[in-house]
């Protein structure tokens, strides 16, 4: 951007929007984040009406009429390898499900260094992944409110920035500085009508966040032990709130009647991404579109489609990385 303007102000509007991809300028690669924007730009945004869990639906519709089985609860520990390529999973009950291709959304990182013998992978390979670094986290209050504002809190999602500038926000983000970092708050119901039940509404609140606030909760919350955890959950919770309401939305925290937040361990948890990761590896320089590890992983018969992948993060990012995973199946299947 150096070429184009020298003044701040105006850079760091331009670079707004660096916190969907997850590095700030200095580290992002400027070329994903033309690509990305761009398309914004030109395009314009869109939500998917009935909730994002629709559009799982949606692809779970499509694979079960076709004749596919979804195995919902069943976590695959191991792919099996044989003469450099793959013969199919080992579930966590211990069922082995041959297969003649294997697509993984799994952490790439886990799927190399724990679910497939070393002894099966190319020299190096394991050494490539493990120096690619895991994407930035989040902390997520969501709210339910006695209340509807569809029309009376202006604009969908409202980012409230610190005003010191990107880079400085993005160590803010990875010291957990809920108090004074920059934040979102998305109102749904200004999306369409009827998001909510008459009478209510609901909110988001989004702090991208560091893993190193909550590592120290790790040991005790996977064990079960949550009352330090949930003391601190509690509180960055109420921070966020008492925030939005000074900036946002007036009285907010009278309104309140369900209130549930997500931390980096939550994100650990239910998806098994090292360090709660959002957005797969990072878009750094020599991790993005044309230097993006690929789909096609060296052991034959064994792809990457999700956040992991190529392009990267985000719904677009994992749909494309999906599209780019099954033409290279073809590919290889010589269809």
């Amino acid at each position: 951007m150096d070429r184009f303007t020298t003044d701040m102000e105006l850079q760091h509007v331009l670079a707004a929007l660096w916190g969907y991809y997850g590095l700030p300028p200095a580290q992002l690669s400027g070329f994903y984040y033309a690509n990305a924007t761009g398309g914004y730009l030109q395009n314009g945004s869109y939500t998917i009406r009935g909730r994002s869990q629709a559009l799982s639906n949606a692809l779970a519709e499509v694979i079960e009429e076709r004749g596919g089985k979804i195995l919902y609860n069943t976590p695959v520990e191991r792919v099996t390898v044989r003469n450099g390529r793959v013969t199919g999973v080992v579930t966590a009950g211990g069922e082995t499900l041959p297969a003649r291709t294997v697509v993984s959304n799994a952490s790439a990182r886990t799927l190399m260094t724990r679910m497939i013998d070393r002894e099966h992978l190319p020299a190096g390979s394991v050494e490539t992944i493990e120096a690619l670094s895991p994407s930035i986290s989040s902390f997520i209050v969501w709210l339910g409110l006695n209340r509807d504002l569809r029309g009376k809190v202006e604009g969908f999602s409202t980012h409230v920035a610190s005003g010191r500038g990107p880079e400085e926000d993005y160590r803010s983000f990875i010291k957990g500085k809920v108090d004074t970092g920059p934040f979102s708050v998305s109102l749904y119901d200004n999306l369409y009508e009827g998001y909510s039940t008459p009478g209510t509404s609901s909110v988001m609140l989004l702090f991208l966040c560091g893993y190193a606030p909550w590592q120290r909760f790790e040991k005790a919350y996977l064990a079960g032990d949550k009352t330090a955890y949930l003391q601190e959950k509690n509180r960055w919770r109420d921070i966020l709130i008492r925030r939005a309401e000074e900036r946002v939305i007036p009285r907010l925290s009278s309104m309140i009647e369900v209130a549930e937040a997500a931390t980096p361990l939550t994100n650990l948890r239910y998806t098994g991404n090292p360090g709660g990761a959002i957005y797969g590896f990072e878009q750094s320089m020599d991790n993005a579109y044309m230097n993006r590890i690929d789909n096609r992983l060296p052991v034959e018969g064994l792809y990457l489609a999700g956040a992991w992948g190529s392009p990267g993060g985000g719904y677009s990012g994992a749909i494309i990385g999906g599209q780019d995973a099954f033409g290279k199946i073809l590919q290889d299947w010589g269809a």
